[in-house]
């Protein structure tokens, strides 16, 4: 709550407050290690990176970071201490293999009443963050396609943006999950997932995946700038310029 009303705070956003008030609560070892998805804000894995904890990625879905605790512990060699995605799903501790509200929401309680008695608001550490790491704005866009032609028109899609240059100009790496991708050191590769992200040179990101579950094609927004004015514009160039190269500008989101 703020003065001119209430702020939603993103998946993203909350996970790197939990990220930041969990670490700092917690007893860390050299084994120590966190885990996020491939579509979540690298905001939080600089949080942890800065703390000298090893960050794992996975792909969407909370049962791969449920099979990374799985794989900590057979290998014992990390010791998992909090996983998270961008749609707001956390997990602090090992006590379960997905995401688990009823803690998350008892720290985030516990999270604004520390930051209360210090006169301060999730919002202000939020900015505060900020301030310290650079202003990472998300977004996710989401594109219907009904009827028996669309899943046809999502591999479509799919396709355009394998086959054609990139649509951005400003490209350091192009990852493409269909193919095998390696995993941290000694833990493999990831399962094989239609998902394409293009990691821009400044540490933004842009991830484009058919829905799992509906006849949508998403598009995940990370952009990362030295404030809010720089990456809002930021944001709704490269927005503009994803929809226009593939005609989604009239498709209901």
């Amino acid at each position: 709550k703020t003065d001119d009303g209430y702020v939603l705070m993103t998946g993203n956003q909350i996970g790197a407050l939990l990220m930041d008030f969990v670490l700092e609560n917690t007893k860390l070892t050299k084994k120590s290690a966190v885990v996020k998805t491939v579509v979540t804000s690298e905001l939080g894995g600089e949080i942890a990176r800065k703390k000298g904890l090893k960050v794992f990625s996975t792909l969407t879905g909370f049962k791969y970071i449920g099979e990374k605790i799985h794989q900590f512990e057979q290998r014992q060699d990390q010791e998992f201490v909090f996983g998270y995605e961008e749609s707001y799903g956390y997990l602090v501790g090992t006590h379960a293999r997905d995401k688990d509200a009823v803690v998350s929401v008892m720290l985030i309680c516990e999270m604004a009443a520390s930051l209360k008695a210090k006169g301060k608001t999730l919002l202000d550490r939020m900015n505060e963050i900020y301030e310290e790491y650079g202003y990472y704005r998300d977004a996710l866009e989401s594109f219907t396609f009904k009827g028996k032609d669309g899943l046809e028109k999502i591999n479509s899609l799919m396709s355009e943006l394998r086959d054609k240059e990139p649509p951005f100009d400003d490209i350091k790496e192009v990852i493409d999950y269909s193919k095998p991708v390696k995993s941290e050191e000694g833990y493999g590769y990831l399962p094989a997932s239609n998902v394409l992200k293009y990691i821009l040179t400044n540490g933004s990101w842009i991830a484009v995946r058919p829905s799992g579950t509906e006849p949508k094609i998403k598009i995940y927004y990370n952009i990362k700038e030295a404030d809010q004015n720089t990456a809002e514009k930021k944001l709704m160039y490269i927005q503009t310029r994803l929809k226009n190269k593939l005609g989604l500008e009239k498709v209901r989101s």
